[in-house]
């Protein structure tokens, strides 16, 4: 991990909450970003407990210098209430559905070399 760091690559720490480990992986290896396990974001409007979960995950990430990813963000209640709580990044089916990466490549390169705010 630290070489692929000193090469300026990021690391993220995938599914936390979901083991009991996770906080060690904090202290043991230097991450960049946290992606919040998917299972306390699904029900996160409902769920108080899911809700304060992911609020004090969030308050350590940041005060670890670490951005944070919501996982699984399905529904617009869940997307307002991370938003609310200052998760700026997130992944789901409500975001967009999942594609092969060349799609995502392409359209991306196409969106990179056209013409934006073109002025007559």
């Amino acid at each position: 991990m630290r070489k692929a760091r000193a090469r300026h690559c990021r690391v993220s720490l995938d599914d936390f909450g979901a083991g009991m480990s996770s906080f060690e992986y904090l202290r043991r290896f230097p991450v960049d970003q946290i992606k919040i396990d998917g299972s306390f974001i699904e029900h996160i409007a409902q769920s108080r407990f899911d809700r304060e979960i992911v609020s004090a995950i969030s308050a350590i990430a940041r005060s670890l210098g670490c951005s944070v990813v919501a996982e699984k963000v399905e529904r617009q209640d869940a997307l307002e209430i991370l938003q609310e709580m200052g998760v700026a990044f997130g992944q789901g089916y409500l975001l967009h559905r999942p594609e092969p990466l060349e799609a995502i490549v392409a359209r991306a390169t196409a969106q990179a070399i056209s013409p934006v705010g073109r002025r007559a």
